[in-house]
């Protein structure tokens, strides 16, 4: 009934009949003067997009012979030999580049190399010289150039090029440089270039009486031509340019003023038939409809503005149904939003804020904080975390993230706010805090990190590297945590487990940092580092018993320090597949090396996160049995540092390597925290002592050796003493009763090549 009653209201009262003869007679004004000047706006479009083409060729054929005229040229080609400074300012100054119109210059010898370059309006900090060009992208594109594969022949004649530069249309003129004469090969590139953008294209427009646009793509088509449509578009592929596709929109304005003079001739007395008929429909809608929707419409614009409004319900009608269902999605929409947006900035496993949660609230606290107010973010990425992940699943990183945020919570202050970032990184914002008084914080964090969390019958230990950084006041949220981030990073590198303070050095080292792990990865991937190996000699029978495999890594022809890249293969999560690899060259090389001594014996260093791998074990004895070598011929170095993070796992594999016959050396003994008590219980057969004991013996102290011996002996042990550099050591050593033994005195690492050699003089000696 309610339907139909305002149905009849508006349809009945509308009057059909004229409202559709006034659209068809509308309709038929419009699309009889559209037609019109379509026709005749496109053939202006089209003449100006043929003017364009045309000015756009010119331009190429004047900048290409400018280029010539500077390139084939003795000063030029005498320049690329002996660059000097009179050149540059007699021929490319400021004044030089605006009369050719250009916006910079360029002379290469090679791809890589710019010998000169030169640019209008940039800054001249000395005015004897010329500015060079500053742009990283545009050096980039020149360096790539068809015309570096050309032969001498081909560079003879210069070469355009429109191409796009950062969205920025850039037309080339490329040329080699060559002796006045062209009797000598050309020595380099010589390029100009000009953007076609700026004054220049408003010159093109102002000659092709367009709008012009250039793009290296196929254009939108346009939008369906409406009566109304206020320009006409026109677009063109162009072709003899070095570019895979170039096309040419032209636009032009639609002068309307025509159009209106026929729309009124033809509208005014259908205008004034539908007088009478407005006016009687005036009121009923004013009353039944305008007015409400009028309403309607204000409370739409205030709820726009964010204010929480609800439409009138007055009856019973289809606009009352539309405000009664309108007030209830309202509600629905309010609620939904807010749940939404407390879903977003939370992290669903511990109820902490999450980064976008930080980000928002950073910028907040920047915004609040008073003149002179001090703000700082502390950061803490836990060390350890993957292992235990890994290890023993998500169920046991999960508990020990929510451990950890609880205890996080326990020592922060009232006004501190604490985040998950994600995976296994917190934040802090601490206002009117310095960045020493955050340290005190971030050390107290540190500190509820030392008590073990429980996981079933496993105890989990984890440490955190913290930064801290101070905002200046100046930088944004970003900046802010960026420094937040350098500092943490600067605590992992030395040694994990402390707190770091942000200095701005720091931006330089994570650069380095960077550039170092994307070589890391390069080497790795190719395969790129090598084994060496250095002899274990019997000095009772001066037999070699064993090589011990290190890993070299040359680095722009510079080695790298073994531990610092070692180190970073750990952090990057790449050690397994480095360990594996040079695994398999040592079991190879060897394979030559025992055709010289059969019983010989290769000792390898396992890295304690490894062990996270229950099938460690496994894969290297089916990796030394691919290479029909037997498990005795290889033997597993440890460090004490291995047993501490996962102890269980690590008595497995050693039980396993053990029952295989892999032989177990505890590596640098007495630089770790093991007890006698554990060593006695783990299957080691072999103790290495370390350097740092041995050069003890230089300064006449034997205590420690002689404990080791002791011990070692003992509990029916083998000795192997590192780093014996000369005679004093080597008799000290032997006195005590040492008799495997490896150092410089006898033999420095060296690589396969090398070794055998050595092999083959020691088996002839």
């Amino acid at each position: 009934m309610h339907t139909t009653r305002l149905h009849r209201q508006i349809v009945n009262r509308v009057g059909l009949i004229v409202i559709v003869l006034a659209f068809l007679v509308t309709a038929s004004c419009i699309s009889v003067m559209n037609w019109l000047y379509h026709k005749s706006d496109a053939e202006q479009v089209a003449a100006g997009l043929g003017k364009v083409e045309l000015l756009l060729h010119n331009e190429q054929d004047e900048l290409s012979r400018a280029v010539r005229d500077y390139a084939v040229w003795n000063d030029a080609y005498e320049y690329m030999s002996r660059p000097n400074l009179k050149f540059e300012t007699d021929n490319f100054t400021q004044q030089s580049l605006n009369v050719m119109q250009l916006d910079f210059v360029a002379m290469m010898t090679a791809p890589d190399k710019v010998l000169f370059s030169s640019e209008i309006n940039a800054v001249i900090p000395d005015p004897k010289t010329t500015p060079a060009i500053n742009s990283p992208s545009l050096f980039a594109m020149l360096a790539k150039l068809p015309d570096w594969q050309k032969s001498t022949g081909e560079k003879t004649q210069p070469r355009s090029y429109l191409t796009f530069i950062n969205g920025r249309p850039l037309l080339l003129a490329v040329s080699g440089i060559f002796d006045s004469l062209q009797q000598q090969p050309d020595n380099g590139l010589m390029i100009f270039g000009r953007y076609l953008d700026g004054l220049y294209l408003q010159r093109l427009q102002q000659l092709a009486e367009s709008r012009l646009q250039l793009s290296v793509h196929t254009p939108e088509k346009p939008v369906a031509r409406t009566a109304f449509h206020s320009e006409e578009t026109a677009s063109k592929r162009l072709t003899g340019w070095q570019v895979p596709e170039l096309w040419l929109q032209v636009s032009t304005d639609i002068n309307w003023q025509p159009r209106y003079m026929v729309m009124a001739l033809f509208t005014g007395g259908l205008l004034l038939v539908l007088l009478f008929a407005s006016w009687s429909l005036q009121h009923l809608l004013n009353r039944l409809v305008v007015a409400r929707i009028e309403t309607f419409a204000d409370l739409a614009w205030r709820r726009k503005q964010g204010e929480r409004v609800y439409w009138p319900v007055e009856g019973q009608n289809e606009l009352d149904l539309l405000a009664r269902t309108f007030n209830e999605l309202m509600d629905e929409v309010q609620s939904a939003q807010k749940n939404m947006y407390d879903l977003s900035i939370t992290d669903p496993l511990t109820s902490l804020g999450n980064r976008r949660g930080m980000e928002e609230h950073v910028v907040k606290m920047m915004t609040n904080c008073q003149l002179g107010a001090s703000l700082s973010m502390l950061l803490m990425d836990l060390d350890g975390f993957k292992l235990i992940n890994d290890s023993l699943g998500h169920a046991a990183g999960d508990l020990l993230l929510q451990e950890v945020a609880q205890r996080m919570r326990q020592v922060m202050r009232r006004q501190d706010k604490l985040f998950r970032l994600g995976g296994d990184e917190f934040a802090v914002l601490m206002p009117h805090t310095t960045a020493g008084q955050g340290q005190l914080l971030a050390q107290r964090l540190l500190d509820i990190l030392e008590d073990p969390i429980h996981f079933g019958h496993h105890k989990l230990s984890v440490t955190g590297s913290v930064g801290v950084a101070e905002w200046d006041g100046e930088a944004d949220g970003l900046e802010l945590m960026r420094h937040a981030d350098l500092a943490m990073y600067a605590a992992k590198r030395d040694g994990k487990s402390c707190v770091r303070l942000f200095e701005k050095g720091m931006s330089g080292v994570a650069s380095e940092r960077m550039t170092l792990e994307q070589e890391l990865r390069r080497a790795i991937a190719e395969r790129n580092i090598e084994p060496h190996f250095q002899p274990v000699i019997d000095t009772g029978s001066g037999n070699v018993v064993a090589v011990e495999m290190l890993a070299r890594w040359q680095r722009n022809n510079q080695p790298v320090p073994a531990l610092g890249f070692i180190r970073l293969a750990e952090d990057l999560g790449l050690i397994g597949q480095l360990s594996m690899q040079l695994l398999e060259k040592g079991l190879k090389a060897l394979r030559r090396f025992r055709s010289h001594y059969p019983e010989l014996r290769l000792q390898i260093n396992i890295s304690p996160l490894q062990f996270a791998d229950p099938g460690l074990a496994a894969s290297i004895l089916q990796l030394v049995a691919e290479y029909d070598l037997p498990s005795t011929a290889l033997a597993v170095e440890l460090t004490e540092g291995a047993m501490s993070l996962y102890p269980e796992q690590v008595e497995q594999t050693m039980q396993q390597f053990v029952d295989a016959g892999v032989s177990l050396h505890l590596d640098d003994f007495g630089t770790g925290y093991s007890s006698l008590a554990r060593l006695r219980d783990l299957p080691f057969d072999t103790v290495k002592l370390d350097r740092s004991f041995v050069m003890m013996l230089g300064e006449g102290d034997t205590t420690l050796s002689q404990a080791v011996f002791d011990m070692a002996t003992g509990l029916q042990m083998d000795l192997i003493a590192e780093g014996v550099e000369n005679q004093a050591e080597y008799e000290e050593l032997q006195a005590i009763g040492y008799r495997q033994m490896q150092g410089f005195m006898f033999a420095r690492p060296m690589p396969e090549s090398a070794l055998i050699d050595w092999l083959r003089a020691q088996a002839a000696a």
